[in-house]
């Protein structure tokens, strides 16, 4: 018969293989019922009335950023004691071993109250859970960080597929910022450059929030933009937790990974001169990235954002040269031969004139001398429109323009979206009354909404075909009696070709217009 003194040994072992069986077998993508898996596991070996583990803040080395716990509630003194600097010298040993994943400290895995504290057995039991624990998360880790980079590597392949022939900025941009934001998953993102005027323009945005989050971080572009450095900071919905300098976190916010998000301005260092930073706002890295690792992702967009812009500033370069070329080539040629040919022409037709006797003859004969002068005219105020006029831009560019152009009046920078092939639209009717349209509709954001944010987004839709023209605020709203002389207007540019206005509330504050025309 076997004594219970060499079972222990036996038993025990068996246990830690059965936990460490467990915490291995644990499906790859749920890590926190792998790190819940060792806790049940440390705290059945060690005899303890609880296990905690305690998950150190990257970004804040001494700091705690998420506790688990079992057997024992969030609140319990102990676990206070444990993520804070207070010493707990309550009647139960507290035994603590490190959690290490890829040779860096993770966190640390705690039983209080353990059966036997002076037993061997039982923090080399608690060590091997913790190794097992190591090496499970190492290998989701792995998984995780390889994803990214795959995800990293197919977006810039998409990208660089927009731009293989010629550089569109409103197809190669958005997709740049909507990958992004889901690449480290944030609520918005968007690159903000500034116009000669030194006012912000949104070169493209991505996410419902971007309008509001470039409202908010306005003092802190323009911080970024004045020194060229990039700026990255963590924020908590904890702001009293952050206070205490040297202490680390607790409560809440400690215990919810979504409670903390961070924030990124990064500079872009382009060819045009003008101030461009790409902004990632309130992302949070998945469980096994860290923050340092995203923050290299979002260092490698603005990286590729800005050769994107360089690659299409030199691309208008040389149209804009090789465009003045040709105007100059023509304007020579017609100054050079088309010119003279019909000076020669006229001449011959006034010698002629002067040996005719047929007075008739001779009057047509100063006719056509004067319709040939006046050609000549006409074709140098066309040399002259060709050497200062390089050309007038497209409808894109100008409701960018536009909109742009209000941003001294609303006091921020209007986020602007364009879908689809609104440079295909050929009815310059329409062209018309959109700008008229959202020209009215940014006047009364700026007069009525006291608003800090709007977004505008024209479109062409399929099924019917049409325009559809979006102008969305965060102001004050429609007040009960909404003036009519402004909205008719609008109104009546929608029905005249046949289309539709919608204007409604938006919650929990703005205004939406809505107005649609069939193409």
């Amino acid at each position: 018969m076997t004594t219970p003194a060499s079972s222990q040994p036996e038993d025990t072992l068996g246990h830690v293989v059965h936990t460490a069986q467990q915490i291995a077998a644990t499906d790859v993508e749920d890590v926190r019922h792998a790190m819940r898996t060792a806790l049940a596991g440390a705290r059945h070996l060690t005899g303890a009335r609880a296990a905690v583990l305690t998950v150190e803040d990257e970004e804040h080395p001494g700091w705690v950023a998420h506790v688990l716990t079992d057997g024992v509630a969030p609140d319990d003194p102990v676990v206070e004691a444990l993520t804070s600097s207070t010493v707990h010298d309550g009647p139960e040993a507290v035994l603590g071993t490190p959690v290490v994943v890829g040779g860096q400290r993770f966190g640390t895995l705690h039983v209080v109250g353990a059966t036997r504290p002076d037993d061997a057995a039982v923090p080399s039991c608690l060590r091997l859970v913790a190794t097992v624990l190591g090496l499970r998360l190492g290998k989701e880790r792995q998984r995780r960080v390889a994803g990214l980079y795959e995800g990293v590597a197919a977006s810039l392949w998409a990208i660089d597929r927009t731009i293989v022939e010629s550089v569109d900025l409103e197809v190669a941009l958005p997709l740049l910022t909507d990958r992004a934001r889901e690449l480290t998953g944030a609520r918005a993102v968007a690159l903000v450059g500034t116009r000669p005027d030194g006012e912000l323009r949104v070169l493209a945005a991505s996410g419902p929030e971007a309008g509001a989050a470039l409202a908010e971080l306005g003092p802190d572009l323009r911080e970024v933009m004045a020194d060229g450095s990039p700026h990255h900071w963590t924020t908590t919905r904890d702001p009293v937790s952050m206070a205490a300098t040297a202490t680390p976190r607790t409560g809440d916010a400690a215990a919810d990974p979504e409670a903390r998000s961070s924030t990124s301005l990064v500079p872009l260092d382009t060819r045009a001169g003008l101030p461009t930073v790409l902004v990632v706002h309130r992302w949070s890295p998945s469980p096994g990235v860290s923050a340092r690792q995203v923050r290299d992702v979002i260092s490698a967009l603005a990286l590729h954002a800005t050769l994107v812009l360089d690659r299409e500033h030199g691309e208008r370069d040389h149209d804009l040269v090789t465009l003045l070329q040709d105007r100059d080539r023509i304007a020579r040629d017609l100054h050079d031969l088309v010119i003279q040919r019909l000076f020669a022409v006229g001449l011959t037709l006034q010698g002629a004139a002067r040996h005719s006797e047929d007075g008739e003859l001779v009057e047509r004969l100063g006719g056509a001398v004067a319709e040939l002068d006046q050609t000549i005219r006409d074709i140098r105020a066309t040399i002259f429109e060709l050497r200062h006029h390089p050309g007038a831009g497209s409808f894109r560019a100008d409701l960018r323009q536009l909109v742009e152009s209000y941003a001294s009046t609303l006091g921020f920078a209007p986020v602007v979206h364009l879908r689809g092939p609104l440079d295909s639209v050929a009815d310059e009717e329409v062209h018309t009354q959109v700008l008229m349209v959202v020209r009215e509709a940014l006047s009364n954001v700026a007069r009525h909404a006291r608003a800090t944010s709007v977004v505008v987004t024209a479109e062409v839709v399929d099924d019917p075909s049409a325009l559809r023209l979006v102008v969305r605020d965060d102001g004050v709203g429609i007040g009960p009696e909404v003036a009519e002389s402004g909205l008719g207007n609008v109104r009546a540019r929608a029905t005249d070709r046949g289309g539709t206005v919608e204007l409604r509330r938006v919650r929990p504050h703005g205004t939406e217009l809505i107005w649609s025309v069939p193409l």
